[in-house]
């Protein structure tokens, strides 16, 4: 907590509210892919999940640029405004007096348009108030506080979703509101777009065809979106591997441990290893270099992942969780901080949105293979998974040695 009050208050305010959409939305966000299948059906479901995706990819790109032309404060009220009316339409939808599952969806794909806007401008503003050497440890509170969030709301949300699920909404536009209030009356801008208008490109296609000359930045988001495919498993093959009969059940303490359990408490025990050891990992390791922080996470992690999806009992796959979530503890504070450094400062924004867009993709890519995985098994997606390491380590160094070359 040191480390928190020592901050400057636009970087506090920004911790907090991550910790407040973040806590306040998972009390419903996994567990809507449940209500749509029983309101909707599996294939309805499906279709919603990849509408989502894609929308999600265009909203970053737009957004990321739209942040370097008009503002950080600007971007960030118009995703929360945007992302109050739809978590408001929602709630609605679900309310004592109106039950429409399509009015729910279309309510939270603005709350999820709304928060991809401000999350755009939030996480540009973090990299303009940050400086490489306090990159590390803003970004490692900030993945703290989200997972503290995460953890938190989860919890809410498999006691009450269920049967409470109007007043989960209600919560969510109780967040969204405090976050509109915290960036219209508390932040101040970090950007001044006339200050810069002679570096921007205001067409957007030639913006990011500016961004995809730069080398070593591809490179790395190259590498990136082959990392961010391990950080997906847990809702991707691992349950499927999990679900299936290869996972032996067994009674600990006469309790039952079967797959979906199992992945409980492989979630609960990266959330608390997060929570508990994040900052002792992070002065650890603080001198090791960018390449070798960097590989060594993205190896533990994919040997972790590698391993549960091979494993067939607890033993095995608590431990594949502890070795993922060492390298996740590595990996992370060095990834985000390379990320924020390897940008250039006049399009901070644009440089945001092209990395917004990896996830969606990395989701897509994943799909795909829980799809193919028959083909293959628990064995060929173990080697597809060190492979997909491989392919995310290899050009990371190659980025990160370009980098500390000043290479462009």
């Amino acid at each position: 907590m040191k480390d928190f009050f020592e901050l400057s208050r636009n970087i506090k305010l920004r911790i907090i509210m991550t910790f407040i959409g973040v806590l306040t939305f998972s009390t419903i966000g996994s567990s809507m892919t449940i209500y749509y299948n029983q309101h909707m059906g599996a294939s309805l479901t499906g279709l919603l999940l990849i509408i989502s995706s894609v929308l999600s990819f265009l909203v970053g790109i737009w957004s990321g640029h739209f942040t370097d032309i008009h503002g950080r404060k600007p971007t960030m009220m118009i995703g929360a405004l945007t992302s109050t009316f739809g978590a408001a339409l929602a709630t609605f939808a679900n309310s004592p007096v109106l039950f429409n599952p399509w009015l729910t969806f279309v309510g939270l794909v603005a709350s999820s348009f709304g928060w991809g806007f401000f999350n755009s401008g939030a996480s540009a503003m973090l990299v303009d108030i940050t400086t490489t050497k306090t990159r590390k440890v803003v970004f490692s509170l900030n993945y703290w506080v989200l997972n503290i969030g995460v953890a938190l709301g989860s919890g809410i949300s498999g006691w009450l979703f269920r049967d409470h699920l109007f007043m989960l909404l209600s919560i969510v536009v109780t967040g969204d509101i405090i976050n509109l209030l915290i960036v219209k009356f508390l932040i101040v801008e970090t950007f001044d777009p006339a200050h810069h208008a002679e570096h921007q490109q205001t067409n957007i296609f030639k913006a990011y065809l500016q961004v995809s000359k730069d080398r070593t930045f591809m490179l790395y988001l190259l590498a990136t979106l082959f990392i961010t495919m391990l950080f997906t498993q847990p809702d991707y093959f691992l349950p499927v591997h999990l679900s299936g009969n290869a996972f032996h059940t067994s009674h600990i303490f006469g309790v039952e441990i079967y797959g979906q359990r199992m992945l409980t408490i492989m979630a609960v025990t990266n959330t608390i290893c997060v929570v508990l050891f994040m900052s002792f990992f992070r002065k650890q390791t603080n001198k090791w270099s960018n390449r070798r922080g960097f590989a060594i996470g993205a190896i533990l992690m994919g040997l972790g992942w590698a391993m549960a999806v091979w494993s067939n009992n607890v033993l095995f796959e608590f431990l594949a969780a502890v070795l993922n979530v060492g390298g996740e503890l590595i990996f992370v504070p060095f990834e985000q901080s390379l990320r924020a450094d390897m940008m250039n400062p006049e399009q901070i924004g644009t440089y945001t949105g092209a990395f917004s867009a990896i996830q969606p993709m990395a989701q897509v890519i994943c799909g795909a293979l829980v799809s193919f995985s028959p083909l293959y098994g628990s064995m060929g997606m173990g080697i597809i998974l060190l492979v997909v390491t491989s392919l995310g380590v290899l050009p990371g160094l190659v980025s990160i040695r370009r980098y500390e070359r000043g290479a462009r």
